[in-house]
């Protein structure tokens, strides 16, 4: 199983390594995000599951052993916390931001990859908490995006209950989701998209969630 992990750790850091010549997504993720409120009503953590493309879950637990089950806990177990360990340094692809202003987010939580005999795909889910929880409000909204800085994986919402909120969810409050048009993005990035070393890719293809609540003062 160490040997699989490995191999699984080397893959994740291709994701994170920027690189111009890798223009175009590698794997394919299916996301959906659970916006959780605390007992004061205020957004406290963001609830991410990932769910891979079949060809790279079929690489993820290439060699490993397969029940009628599906795959040994300790085997999936390993692969969450060689996720969410090398994710930590990026954040976990998670940026947010209340009226343009980055809010600071914390270590991981509640990391679980499952995997589905049915689809033969790979879900990771995790949950990360805000430093500081916030009251979104219609001046001040929440706006939340998952992307991979590179591109190297491509992030976007499921089409159905692609954002949830939980919780002691504010009356009032709505998510609303954007998400760019791809071929317009190709056709409008500038030239340091692929020339700076500090080129954000991804960010051009994320797709926008944003939180408000119009009771919120």
């Amino acid at each position: 199983m160490r040997a699989r992990i490995t191999a699984f750790l080397a893959v994740i850091l291709l994701f994170v390594a920027p690189s111009s010549s890798r223009a175009h997504p590698h794997v394919w993720i299916d996301m959906r995000t659970d916006m959780r409120f605390d007992s004061e009503g205020r957004l406290s953590a963001i609830g991410i599951s990932w769910t891979f493309d079949e060809f790279y879950s079929a690489f993820a637990v290439e060699g490993a052993e397969k029940t009628t089950d599906g795959y040994d806990e300790e085997l999936l177990a390993g692969l969450t916390d060689v996720n969410l360990a090398n994710l930590a340094e990026w954040n976990y692809f998670t940026e947010v931001v209340s009226g343009g202003e980055p809010v600071a987010t914390g270590k991981a939580e509640n990391g679980k990859s499952t995997w589905d005999n049915e689809t033969g795909r790979l879900t990771l889910s995790f949950v990360v908490p805000l430093d500081n929880p916030q009251i979104p409000s219609s001046t001040t909204p929440v706006k939340i995006r998952v992307y991979d800085p590179s591109y190297y994986i491509s992030i976007d919402y499921l089409k159905e209950e692609p954002v949830l909120m939980t919780g002691n969810v504010p009356a009032g409050c709505k998510v609303e989701t954007e998400t760019p048009n791809v071929e317009n993005v190709w056709t409008t990035l500038p030239e340091s998209a692929f020339t700076s070393s500090s080129s954000q890719l991804g960010a051009y293809f994320a797709p926008v969630a944003t939180v408000a609540c119009a009771s919120a003062t």
